[in-house]
């Protein structure tokens, strides 16, 4: 791994993308296979968000990779969208499962100063740049995060705001219902490691204290959202993105 790189705060560029959880929920689907490489259509998954990313110019990329992380490697190594958009993709491997928060301590010397943080098992069809820019604003808070209203938030957990301050993390409600999430998309600075430990979950051990402590901002968008980490919505992603690129929602997701 490289040393972490110095940026200006007007040329945040890079995305973390976290490749690492097992998907047991997916059964057979992902015995062998990282949830990011389930193909939707005639790509990967984490093509579309790749794709994403470098239509908005975010070029540096950072895989955080666990679970059968030879072939997210292969995948880096070979995947055209590199070469369509000039992307710059490392790999970033944890020693051990290490859990959301310290997959990204072990990558801690990828990391700039400021970067995008995305799950590779959901997308969020947002504009991205508009957490960093909201991020860059305010020199107190760790971390921007995009926020979506969904008709269940069982699977989620639920977020409290207060203008546009995250005031709680909160775990999976007991019963279903209506709620706002996190949508899996993050703008931080890299004052967020020196809340990391080398295993931990960044929703369960880190969110919840920066939110407590007022150092977390929201944004809430009703932008497509969808989360292949169970059956029935990595079907409903295949016939809604199967097609040979992606395309804006303003609605869906529940």
């Amino acid at each position: 791994m490289t040393r972490s790189k110095k940026v200006t705060a007007s040329t945040m560029g890079q995305a973390a993308i976290l490749c690492g959880g097992l998907g047991t929920r997916l059964g057979a689907l992902t015995a062998a296979m990282p949830k990011p490489l389930l193909p939707v259509g005639e790509r990967p998954f984490l093509e579309i968000l790749l794709d994403e990313l470098g239509r908005m110019g975010v070029k540096r990329i950072v895989l955080l990779a666990g679970f059968a992380a030879d072939r997210i490697a292969d995948y880096a190594a070979t995947t055209p969208v590199r070469s369509r958009f000039d992307l710059s993709i490392e790999v970033a491997i944890e020693p051990f499962p290490a859990g959301t928060g310290g997959a990204l301590w072990h990558a801690r010397e990828c990391l700039e100063e400021q970067f995008f943080l995305l799950n590779g098992d959901t997308w969020f069809d947002i504009p991205l740049l508009s957490l960093g820019r909201r991020l860059l604003q305010e020199p107190s808070a760790i971390g921007v995060t995009g926020l979506r209203q969904v008709a269940d938030a069982a699977r989620y957990g639920t977020v409290l705001l207060a203008g546009d301050r995250i005031t709680e993390f909160s775990e999976r409600p007991a019963q279903p219902g209506p709620g706002l999430i996190s949508g899996g998309v993050y703008a931080f600075r890299r004052s967020l490691l020196d809340h990391l430990r080398e295993r931990c979950s960044l929703e369960r051990d880190v969110l919840p204290t920066l939110a407590a402590n007022g150092d977390l901002r929201g944004l809430v968008f009703d932008g497509y959202f969808i989360d292949i980490g169970v059956p029935d919505d990595l079907e409903r992603a295949r016939r809604e993105l199967g097609g040979k690129g992606p395309s804006p929602h303003s609605d869906g997701a529940g």
